[in-house]
């Protein structure tokens, strides 16, 4: 494997990979995990979160250090993605940061409520606001 394999980055999360216990079960070391936003972002859910672009929005995530591999490792069973280079702001600092967006966005999809009820959980444990989300079915 080579050096740029094990170069530390950092990336943007705002979906399920906020949760630092499941990308530890992943085989992922977390590195300087911190709560980020991204200026004139937001997070929309349908089967999975989209990191969509809409002025005046404020998209909250986690942002961590991870090697380029432990990236590929994260994104090598899923298509669709690419890496998109943001400016965080990780409330000291604005930081140049990956995050992987989706190509063609599925704004279209329906609602994953397993998927949303998942995400509930780990924006509330992480005190990110949760009114973005659509609501679960009772």
């Amino acid at each position: 494997m080579n050096n740029s394999a094990h170069r530390l980055v950092d990336i943007f999360f705002y979906g399920l990979h906020m949760d630092a216990e499941s990308l530890q079960q992943k085989g992922i070391v977390i590195r300087q995990p911190r709560l980020a936003t991204i200026q004139h972002h937001s997070v929309v859910v349908r089967e999975k979160a989209m990191l969509l672009r809409e002025r005046d929005a404020l998209a909250c995530g986690m942002l961590y250090q991870l090697t380029h591999a432990e990236i590929d490792l994260l994104y090598q069973h899923q298509t669709g993605y690419r890496a998109e280079a943001f400016l965080a702001n990780d409330g000291e600092r604005e930081v140049c940061a990956i995050s992987m967006v989706h190509i063609e966005p599925p704004i279209d999809s329906a609602v994953d409520y397993a998927y949303v009820s998942r995400l509930r959980s780990v924006l509330e444990r992480l005190g990110f606001p949760v009114d973005h989300l659509p609501p679960l079915i009772a």
